[in-house]
């Protein structure tokens, strides 16, 4: 019985041995548990981060399946500060979560001076006459202006053997000639600076006489920033320069008269009332030129030239019509550069080459081109009396350029300056006559702006002409 109870013991012994070997255990399932996250934000719609993953959703929302315990929330939302807790998530509940986000609040920006202007812009004096300046406008960074007192400016000449200025702008005549009064006004640090063309003397009856109007347009009033130009204003300034220094004939003849207006000046109502006033005493003898830098418009085969006050009414631009009535007005002969899209337009360039559907038009505003689809034109500015230059073709957008170093330009003004003398040379005038003709300008900007590989075909009338545009 004994050795039974032993051989028993000993069968146990074998089988919990077996057991443990064979791994046989019993584990006890793991318990999880999981809690809800109802969030909501004043405003909604931020992006849920839970412990810094991505969840996907945006408030309002509820996470589900959270584990319990603690957790990292973090909402985020454009323009407003992003929100981080930790939350404590209990198992089986749901925590409810509203938090009122802050906004971002910019810095006011800084309103500073961005430019000044001068009335009036030429004057033509006697010798010993003397005229003080009208007034003197400064423009700031949010659209004000304000009259400056003449006092506040600093003022200097150019040429004062033949013209002086004092410290309060009076400008008194010394000697027959030409000098630019440069005028300078600082606000807060800032420092802009303007110009006036001062002739002295009285010009002969029969010789030719020499006058100008530029325009340039890149602030627009009714339209935002993405509708502005940067270069315009700074073009002006290299086209009056190269008309300063024209000496045209044996006489070494100036112009008597170069009137300019930028930006908010450029009114349609200004330019054509400027047109009128600049060219006022012009006989047939005379030769007149007008330049445009700024936005242009094209509807069907009509190009328009976009004054500072355009808007949504067709007639607030200026057209081929209306231009060309200005300008025949104008006894003489009339030079014309145009620098603005579709500008090929005014002299009818590929009119019968090409025809572009309205929807395919890029303009600055597409509402405008809508009104402009109602309009009708049909002038031109190829009869005799015009020698014109104008960027494009009446189909082509033309560019402008915001150098690394430097002021920013149309690429036709650029082109037409550094042939005609901007940089102290005239690699325009190729027969090396000291004058540079209508044609010889053309094919120096044509190649100069295809140098850029910038697809904007420069345009002319009439073709092969020798007329000088520029004599130095």
């Amino acid at each position: 019985m004994l050795e039974k109870k032993k051989y028993f013991l000993l069968f146990i012994l074998i089988i919990a041995v077996f057991l443990l070997a064979s791994g046989c255990l019993y584990y006890y399932p793991a318990v999880y548990s999981f809690g809800s996250i109802e969030i909501t934000t004043i405003p909604p719609g931020a992006k849920i981060f839970l412990d810094n993953m991505d969840t996907g959703y945006f408030t309002p929302s509820i996470l589900t399946y959270v584990s319990a315990g603690s957790h990292v929330l973090t909402l985020a939302l454009a323009d407003y500060l992003s929100y981080s807790c930790i939350i404590n998530v209990i198992a089986n509940r749901t925590i409810n979560f509203n938090i009122a986000l802050t906004p971002i609040i910019p810095p006011a920006q800084k309103i500073v001076l961005t430019g000044i202007s001068v009335f009036p812009t030429t004057l033509n004096l006697a010798i010993g006459e003397s005229q003080t300046f009208d007034s003197v406008i400064a423009y700031y960074s949010d659209s004000s202006l304000a009259n400056v007192n003449l006092t506040a400016c600093n003022y200097s000449s150019s040429n004062p053997d033949c013209a002086t200025v004092s410290n309060s702008g009076m400008v008194t005549a010394v000697s027959d000639g030409f000098a630019i009064i440069t005028i300078s006004y600082t606000d807060d640090g800032i420092t802009k600076t303007t110009s006036v063309e001062i002739t002295i003397g009285t010009v002969t009856q029969n010789e030719v006489v020499y006058r100008a109007l530029c325009v340039g347009v890149g602030d627009y009033i009714n339209y935002g920033s993405d509708g502005d130009l940067l270069a315009p204003p700074y073009d002006v300034d290299k086209i009056r320069q190269i008309l300063q220094q024209c000496r045209f004939g044996s006489s070494n003849t100036i112009f008597s008269n170069i009137s300019y207006l930028k930006d908010w000046q450029a009114t349609k109502s200004s330019i054509l009332q400027n047109i009128s006033s600049t060219f006022s005493s012009a006989d047939s003898n005379d030769i007149s030129y007008f330049y445009f830098s700024g936005h242009g418009a094209l509807v069907g085969n009509t190009s328009y030239i976009c004054p500072a006050d355009i808007t949504s009414f067709a007639n607030s631009a200026i057209s081929v019509d209306e231009l060309e009535s200005a300008l025949s007005a104008i006894p003489g002969t009339k030079v014309v550069f145009l620098d603005s899209c579709y500008s090929g337009g005014f002299i009818g360039k590929s009119i019968d080459e090409t025809t572009t559907s309205k929807e395919k038009l890029e303009s600055f505003n597409d509402e405008v081109i809508n009104i402009f689809s109602q309009a009708q034109s049909k002038g031109l500015l190829t009869t005799n009396q015009y020698k014109v230059l104008t960027s494009c073709h009446y189909y082509q957008e033309c560019w402008e350029i915001q150098p690394g170093d430097g002021d920013p330009f149309g690429v036709f003004t650029m082109a037409l300056c550094e042939g005609c003398g901007y940089s102290g040379s005239y690699p325009a005038d190729t027969n090396l006559d000291t004058r540079v003709s209508l044609q010889e300008a053309y094919l120096y900007v044509k190649n100069w702006v295809f140098s850029y590989k910038i697809y904007q075909d420069v345009q002319v009338y009439p073709n092969y002409s020798t007329f000088t545009i520029v004599e130095y």
